[in-house]
């Protein structure tokens, strides 16, 4: 906005404050001196607020909220920042939720801490298609190879969930580490829970269905798809259970 004082000096366009570009400059405060247009000149005001101050302010309130669901440790939080920060070139235009949202997704990948798209999207309110594709846009930028997301890595986050014993969760990663990683990669959440029920099913620590599908953020229908995927693998690596 053009104040009074330099429409009366006939201070150029060209240096006024709107003229100046960049998303660093778009708030820029200083003081015009000079007692003629030719003398005219601004000193730069020593503070200055950019699209991307506002943007970073929100960004850290929803980091904050989203990995205090997701988990407890610091390194988590700091990490999803960072990695916000590292591919912001790429955020321009983008819905900064659903990328505080893949950040974080990333962060817990790469510290092996139990996540998936869908619970994620679900706790930031956003859609799992786009998380899913921004993760992959920040990881082709900064050039990161995630660890494969293994089942046995989320059985202990699963029966903590619906309060099974850890000799349950043992039992249940030892059965996991005899089958092929090729075979539970696709759906690891869902195979996770499927040996969890196997494990405890006919016991005193049986678990249902539905159970299982609150916990993980997954449908019933689900649970049972994975269910009958596990119990052909465990006959086709002739694994018992008992």
């Amino acid at each position: 906005m053009v104040s009074a004082e330099q429409r009366e000096m006939g201070v150029p366009f060209g240096l006024r404050p709107e003229a100046i570009t960049g998303p660093e400059k778009e708030h820029e405060l200083g003081t015009w001196i000079g007692k003629n247009p030719e003398e005219a000149k601004k000193i730069a005001g020593s503070i200055y607020f950019s699209d991307f101050d506002k943007v970073l302010r929100n960004a850290k309130r929803w980091i904050k909220a989203y990995t205090q669901q997701v988990s407890s440790q610091e390194i988590v939080s700091s990490r999803t920042l960072e990695l916000f920060k590292k591919s912001r070139k790429i955020l321009r235009g983008k819905d900064t939720k659903t990328f505080v949202a893949a950040c974080l997704h990333i962060a817990c990948r790469e510290r092996e801490i139990p996540s998936s798209p869908i619970f994620i999207a679900t706790i930031a309110n956003v859609k799992r298609d786009k998380l899913v594709k921004f993760e992959k846009q920040v990881c082709k930028l900064l050039d990161i190879t995630l660890p494969l997301d293994k089942a046995a890595k989320k059985v202990r986050y699963i029966a903590s969930k619906v309060g099974m014993k850890e000799s349950v969760s043992r039992k249940a990663i030892k059965i996991l580490d005899r089958i092929p990683s090729f075979e539970t990669g696709p759906d690891p959440k869902g195979i996770a829970a499927a040996v969890l029920y196997l494990v405890c099913e006919n016991t005193e620590f049986s678990v249902t269905h539905r159970e299982l599908a609150v916990v993980t953020m997954l449908n019933s229908q689900t649970i049972g798809n994975s269910i009958r995927r596990l119990r052909n693998d465990l006959k086709k690596y002739k694994i018992k259970i008992r």
